[in-house]
């Protein structure tokens, strides 16, 4: 199933080149577990420790350079066209140089430089250098461009498998969800609170989507940050708090990342106080519009005014400045483009496309705390649709008897 996944990938991959008449993609790395390349992680069905080229060809061709140890399962994957060994750091050299030479009539080749997608950024200043010395060396002259359009498709375009995988791993999350509800309770700190669902994650054999340290991050009323840092130890949920839990499973390699919101009654409260109501109801109406927006075609910039449109006419009056949430793959947050309007990405195609799947999670704070529902979109032609369960109210919580 694995080899069949990054088929699929290649095939977007040569797709894309086609119709961007980008004659190669070069990936390069080594050690990945230490050094990383987001580009190998999908083209590859395992890490690797030797020295490692993956060379896409317009053509539809696949070639990939690897030391022996990794040479055999590369082989039998019957993922390449052809496959090459090397024994030596300078036999690598001389091989891709090879490889290299068979690009000397090419005009545009991609390399894994972006300055906007960290997916499309994984060459390491080594292998720049090497590469620009063997391209010297082979005589290319080529355009060198960067491989985000390429890794757009190879890790946001999505196979069916691919969704269906995350689908499975969020509905293990609201799983997890429903048990908290019945753990919660006042008089516990957000650390305490943590501990709890943390134990509950690994009985139940599952991964974190960011570290472990801060997940599940949990707010507690206006008295603890916001940001993602580890839940207090000295802030304990009192009366009239709203409580904000921000958690991300990792499930055989793909990732969740929902956020659900409590509220902690005070003596005789029977639901939250009107404030907090309001803000919940205007982003359940937010996430409803802006998942309807999500739609093949559309630019992710667009988003925000759709959510904006919402906002204001509730009468938040300072409205969405940025996006709504973040793509999501194998881990929470995953390159790429957001939902909503991203300034600093001037260069990416934002056009969405089926099969991108992105968390929603607009939030409001109030003066008993921070209100947030995030949930899981997945796209299609008509509209996003939700792989996540909404969470359709504000959950309270028991004053204590």
């Amino acid at each position: 199933m694995e080899f069949e996944i990054i088929r699929k990938r290649y095939e977007r991959a040569h797709a894309t080149m086609q119709s961007m008449a980008i004659d190669a993609w070069i990936s390069l790395g080594r050690e990945t577990t230490i050094l990383g390349e987001p580009a190998l992680e999908l083209l590859l069905p395992f890490q690797v420790m030797g020295r490692t080229a993956v060379v896409l060809y317009r053509s539809g061709e696949t070639a990939c350079l690897v030391s022996p140890m990794e040479a055999e399962e590369l082989v039998e994957s019957g993922l390449f066209s052809c496959v090459c060994l090397h024994r030596s750091p300078d036999e690598f050299a001389d091989e891709l140089r090879n490889l290299i030479q068979s690009c000397g009539g090419f005009a545009r080749i991609a390399l894994n430089i972006s300055d906007s997608d960290p997916s499309a950024d994984g060459l390491t200043m080594t292998n720049y250098k090497l590469l620009t010395r063997l391209f010297q060396e082979a005589g290319v002259t080529a355009e060198v461009v960067s491989s985000a359009p390429l890794m757009k498709k190879v890790r946001a375009n999505k196979s069916a498998v691919e969704v269906e995988a995350i689908a499975c791993t969020v509905q293990a999350a609201m799983g997890v969800y429903d048990d908290v509800r019945q753990l919660i309770c006042q008089g516990q700190s957000g650390r305490e609170l943590q501990g709890i669902i943390q134990r509950l994650i690994d009985s139940k054999g599952y991964g974190y989507s960011w570290q472990k340290e801060g997940n599940p991050y949990i707010s507690v009323g206006t008295r603890s940050s916001y940001l993602c840092k580890r839940p207090p130890e000295d802030v304990f949920i009192e009366p009239g708090d709203v409580i904000n839990i921000d958690m991300g499973l990792q499930i055989n390699g793909y990732a969740s990342d929902n956020q659900r919101t409590f509220y902690a009654l005070k003596a005789g409260e029977t639901t939250p106080p009107s404030e907090v109501v309001h803000a919940w109801e205007t982003l359940q109406m937010i996430n409803r519009a802006v998942c309807h927006g999500m739609k093949a075609g559309v630019c992710s910039d667009d988003l925000t005014a759709i959510g904006n449109e919402v906002m204001l006419s509730r009468g938040f009056k300072q409205g969405w400045t940025g996006a709504f949430g973040h793509e999501l793959h194998f881990y929470a947050h995953h390159g790429g483009i957001k939902a909503g309007y991203t300034p600093y990405m001037p260069e990416l195609d934002k056009t969405l496309e089926e099969n991108m799947v992105f968390t929603l999670e607009p939030s409001l704070i109030t003066p008993y705390g921070r209100v947030c529902q995030e949930e899981v979109v997945c796209l299609t032609a008509t509209g996003g649709i939700m792989l996540s369960t909404p969470q359709n109210s504000i959950w309270t919580i028991p004053y204590p008897r």
